[in-house]
């Protein structure tokens, strides 16, 4: 019998996910789906998430698993690329299997039915097809119906998260035509918030010790246990505080960090907004990106980012800017979303500098040229595939190659990056806090306090950070990942050792390792 090839393989479980999954899957939102596109889109199906097709996927899941582990590469082949791209598969199905089987997010939470339907509705309106908009809309009632089946054991803290987000929801949709046209869609709406509120509810909203931990080793592929990673974030909040204190020395404002953050002179908005400023330092990122050779050659397309504000439905679950991209291959751009409640939606007639680094994060070198290279591989079955630590890794590694190649060359730009990083760090400790059961909401929100948020933030935040457990451990474990990796790289090559990274694809770090001391030219 001929054993599959990891190629055929990777076609079948695309396929599969985008047909069961067809919106988590062409989405970049859902982290651990990978972002199946199907072609041309199917506007009338949307995601089945009932008892029996969760069942079978997990079944599905675990004889793909197998598969894998009985594939061959292509013809001619490196034996330890084949092997890369076989464990970043594994890891692909085995951590959707567990999701879908342990973790439960479909069935606990109602926010993550809602923020599909949200992406759904996004996606048909992006597409500027009248008829796929109106597709999506009438199946939304049934959508809803199936999902709201799904939930199950739902804490009390989700159900009234997904009742604020369906309620902005509503608001939103009813945004997107005629009455007459959105009746429909507007009665399911409100007939989920109703059940929403009839639902059973528990008080505990956090995982079992021993799920969390397979959650921080493997869902984020960091590879370390719980005390390993609270460690590593705390190595950092002590590290980057000592950094801030150097700098505010440095800046005149003795070891008062804070005080010298919040005395950096606000920049004047121009005439065009928000929006205009993000753009410009944006082009002026990718021109200094494009210097360093940062973008290869061939991977341009869909070299292109739109600024939107975002959708008020996606504030239940957002908690600061973010970046989307738009999947597919070749690569058609990407979306950098404004949080209203952060630094750049607060922005009035000034701004903080610190939204230079945001740009950084999100964009060049961050997130987008991240997907750009990724999008463009021209191996087909690594473009889908991102996982947490190298994604948000890469982009707080990102904004350190922007300050270390003199793109960030301002006085106080040092204190700023060292401020994010501490901010980051914190982020992770409250959550891994939060989710250990070591603190509760109030002590989470406390801990944020620590990094600048304000009261009222710190409380909005650490609910959301209830929804993803072990998330914004990735921040810093990734960053300080790459930067292990850059110190054993060939010394002082930055722009090789970048180019080596984003032509990898988002591979495992023990393969990128691996990759990273092979010769210059693999």
């Amino acid at each position: 019998m001929n054993k599959d090839s990891i190629g055929r393989v990777a076609k079948d479980l695309y396929g599969f996910l985008a047909e069961r999954f067809p919106v988590c899957s062409s989405s970049d939102e859902f982290v651990f789906f990978p972002q199946a596109v199907s072609s041309p889109p199917q506007w009338a199906r949307w995601d089945d998430f009932s008892p029996d097709s969760i069942e079978e996927a997990v079944s599905a899941l675990r004889r793909f698993r197998s598969r894998l582990m009985d594939s061959t590469g292509p013809p001619g082949s490196g034996g330890e690329d084949d092997s890369a791209v076989r464990s970043l598969l594994v890891w692909v199905v085995q951590t959707l299997e567990e999701q879908f089987e342990s973790v439960r997010t479909h069935a606990t939470q109602p926010t993550f039915a809602l923020t599909a339907a949200t992406v759904g509705l996004i996606q048909a309106v992006q597409s500027g097809d009248g008829e796929a908009l109106a597709c999506r809309l009438g199946g939304l009632p049934a959508f809803l119906r199936g999902a709201q089946v799904a939930l199950d054991k739902v804490p009390v803290l989700f159900r009234d998260q997904g009742v604020e987000m369906a309620r902005e929801l509503r608001q939103w949709t009813a945004s997107l035509g005629s009455i007459g046209s959105l009746r429909p869609a507007l009665r399911g709406l409100d007939a989920y918030i109703k059940r929403l509120g009839a639902l059973r509810v528990r008080e505990q909203f956090t995982l079992e010790s021993d799920l969390l931990e397979r959650v921080v080793r493997h869902h984020t592929g960091s590879g370390l246990n719980l005390s390993e990673a609270l460690a590593e974030l705390e190595d950092e909040v002590l590290t980057s505080r000592e950094l801030l204190r150097t700098e505010a020395r440095r800046l005149g404002h003795g070891s008062h960090w804070e005080a010298a953050f919040s005395s950096m002179v606000q920049e004047a908005i121009p005439d065009g907004g928000k929006v205009q400023l993000l753009r410009d330092e944006i082009r002026r990122l990718r021109e200094h990106c494009r210097a360093m050779g940062l973008i290869r050659r061939g991977a341009t397309r869909g070299d292109s980012i739109s600024i939107e504000e975002l959708p008020p439905s996606l504030v239940a679950v957002r908690a600061a800017d973010s970046y989307n991209a738009l999947p597919g291959h070749p690569f058609r751009g990407g979306v950098f979303y404004i949080f209203g409640g952060g630094s750049l939606g607060l922005a009035t007639g000034t701004i903080h500098p610190v939204y230079r680094m945001t740009a950084a994060h999100e964009a060049y070198p961050g997130h987008h040229l991240l997907d750009l290279h990724r999008w463009n591989h021209p191996d087909a079955v690594r473009r889908p595939v991102e996982y947490p630590l190298f994604y948000e890794g890469w982009a707080c590694f990102g904004e350190d190659l922007m300050l270390r190649t003199g793109a960030f060359d301002r006085s106080y730009d040092r204190l700023i990056i060292a401020r994010r990083r501490y901010r980051h760090a914190i982020r992770g400790k409250a959550d891994l806090l939060l989710h250990s059961g070591a603190v509760d909401l109030d002590g989470a929100a406390r801990c944020l306090l620590e990094g600048g948020f304000t009261p009222l933030r710190a409380a909005e935040t650490v609910r959301k950070y209830a929804l993803r457990p072990a998330y914004q451990m990735c921040y810093t474990v990734g960053r300080r990942r790459f930067q292990r990796l850059l110190e054993s790289f060939k010394e002082g090559d930055i722009p090789g050792f970048a180019r080596r990274v984003l032509s990898s694809g988002e591979i495992l770090f023990p393969d990128l390792e691996r990759r990273m001391r092979g010769p210059l030219g693999t």
